[in-house]
């Protein structure tokens, strides 16, 4: 069976037991700051787990791509993609834990069984044996052992799912096994973990399955890696390179094409970050091949995804991977030009120098490991990988030490005028998203009592004009002394009733909601002044470039002298 007719013949399975089919979700979360990228068919319905009225359906079905990054030094073996396509069934408000387990295991055995007609002697099954004060899930147990099959116990790290990001539904699972190869996962979403790590029993269990498109295809047709089904097969044999280099090109140009369609462009932070290390890993690799390959093949691959999934136009890909390839062609010569600095020195010195050499050169000059490895090996150097994966985790560590007493939103101080920049940062917001659309959001900011600090996704340099009508729409705002109103709120609540929620930050339950009259709405924990009038006159003092796809502002609010005696 090939990859499409298996997505249509899962679809069109649970469709028949009256489960409604979703449309996927963007690979960027919506209102989901805990993670860079959609990385399961369930994120989108997090929600509906803990609050199942917010769901229009009780049982949904849907073919997913997601992303996960984890992983990609070990892309280009037999197993490890970054972006796959995960086939789920999710079931919302169920009153009976042992009842969802019935129907849900009843579903996946009969979909394998009758209708991929898959000799049942060549399935088998876990469940979850249970660990510190988690119980076992007898109820999964016991429904197999009706079906005469004995599962095997697995622990809490193979058999206990979730969440996604810090918080969020999670629970038990049975995983399905197809001639010993993991093929699909059935999670009994009984309890909910809050971002302290607590578990809390739901009122109202749920499910959530997975099962991965492409190795289950892989598995069916008895093949042993992906690589050898169609159409990676013969996407991979078009890339004149080794194995595991045209394995990395194939998956690389897969996940760029689905990034780039969901709207993110490359940077240097973030999710912005990932797609320029995925882009430059092909740039590199493909170096010394003729660049029209890359083109042809990123084009076959988009033409074969595009029936299914909404993605970008040809052009607009090809154009975002070429100026992402000419600036690092740029940066490669800068930083052979900084290695040759060092000239026989490099045979030298020892593993830990050359090391600690190469990781510099990234955090520096933002040369890739790959790059830096090359090049140094060839001078007669011994970098040591393991080494560096060391340093890259002192490097997190310190990053998030350096965090530690900052405040929300970027606040840099509680004094008096930060605090007044802090309120004029969401009127600014909410008079760019007026001015140039709804699809603004913010991705940074910085508040002193000098000035805030703006950063939002746009492709241009705003115009006079633009800037002009922006700053008079903060000052009208002022103006009119719209009074600045906190409510606090279930996070859920909140984002249904139109919050916009910062990106990166991570939320509780309950939230608090600043609202500036009938103009701006945003999650935020403050503080903030009482009303906009104290506010001053507002200026843009600069607006500039912070990285590509994204815009940076700065201004400030001068206070009005007080009146002469």
């Amino acid at each position: 069976m090939e990859l499409n007719e298996l997505r249509r013949s899962y679809l069109a399975y649970f469709q028949s037991l009256g489960y409604q089919a979703a449309e996927p979700s963007s690979l960027v979360p919506i209102n989901d700051p805990t993670v860079l990228f959609t990385t399961a068919g369930m994120q989108q319905f997090k929600d509906y787990y803990q609050q199942p009225a917010l769901s229009d359906h009780a049982k949904i079905v849907s073919a997913q791509p997601v992303i996960r990054t984890t992983d990609i030094e070990a892309v280009g073996d037999d197993s490890h993609l970054t972006m796959f396509e995960m086939l789920g069934n999710f079931r919302f408000g169920e009153g009976q834990s042992l009842k969802m387990k019935q129907g849900a295991i009843d579903e996946a055995w009969q979909f394998l069984t009758q209708t991929l007609q898959i000799e049942p002697g060549r399935l088998t099954v876990t469940y979850f044996a249970g660990e510190a004060s988690y119980p076992a899930d007898g109820e999964s147990l016991g429904v197999w052992q009706s079906k005469g099959i004995e599962p095997k116990m697995a622990g809490r790290q193979d058999n206990f799912w979730g969440p996604t990001g810090s918080e969020g539904p999670c629970g038990p699972t049975t995983e399905i096994y197809l001639d010993g190869l993991e093929v699909w996962n059935l999670v009994f979403n009984q309890y909910y973990q809050a971002t302290d790590g607590r578990l809390v029993v739901l009122k109202q269990a749920g499910l959530d399955t997975g099962a991965g498109l492409e190795r289950l295809v892989a598995t069916l047709q008895g093949k042993s890696s992906v690589w050898e089904i169609e159409p990676f097969d013969g996407w991979q044999g078009s890339v004149p390179l080794d194995q595991s280099a045209r394995r990395q090109v194939v998956d690389h140009l897969r996940a760029i094409i689905f990034i780039l369609s969901a709207g993110v462009k490359p940077g240097n932070k973030g999710r912005d970050y990932v797609l320029r290390r995925l882009m430059r890993r092909v740039v590199f690799q493909t170096k010394k091949i003729d660049r029209a390959i890359v083109g042809q093949l990123m084009t076959k691959i988009a033409d074969f995804y595009r029936p299914h999934y909404q993605l970008a136009p040809d052009k607009d890909l090809a154009k975002d991977l070429a100026e992402e390839a000419q600036a690092f062609f740029g940066l490669l010569s800068k930083s052979w030009t900084q290695l040759e600095k060092f000239g026989s020195q490099l045979a030298e010195m020892d593993s830990k120098q050359t090391t600690e050499l190469a990781f510099r050169m990234r955090e520096t000059h933002g040369l890739p490991q790959e790059a830096a490895w090359e090049y140094l090996v060839a001078a007669g150097a011994n970098p040591d990988l393991e080494y560096f994966h060391q340093l890259e985790l002192e490097h997190q560590n310190k990053s998030r030490s350096g965090s530690i007493g900052q405040f929300r939103g970027g606040l840099a101080d509680h004094q008096p005028q930060t605090i007044i920049h802090h309120t004029a940062h969401h009127l600014l917001l909410a008079a760019l998203r007026q001015v140039l659309g709804p699809t603004v959001v913010q991705c940074g900011s910085n508040v002193t009592s000098e000035r805030l600090r703006l950063d939002f996704n746009f492709e241009r340099k705003l115009t006079d004009e633009e800037l002009e009508k922006v700053e008079r729409i903060v000052n009208e705002k002022i103006a009119a002394d719209l009074p600045v109103v906190r409510e606090e709120m279930a996070k859920v609540e909140a984002l249904k009733s139109g919050a916009l929620a910062e990106f990166g930050q991570k939320y509780g339950d309950t939230v608090a909601v600043y609202s500036i009259g009938d103009f701006s709405k945003e999650l935020c924990g403050g503080p903030h002044v009482e009303r906009t009038g104290g506010l001053g006159r507002f200026e843009i003092l600069k607006e500039e470039a912070s990285s590509r796809g994204v815009r940076r502002i700065k201004g400030r609010c001068l206070l009005p002298r007080p009146p002469l005696e």
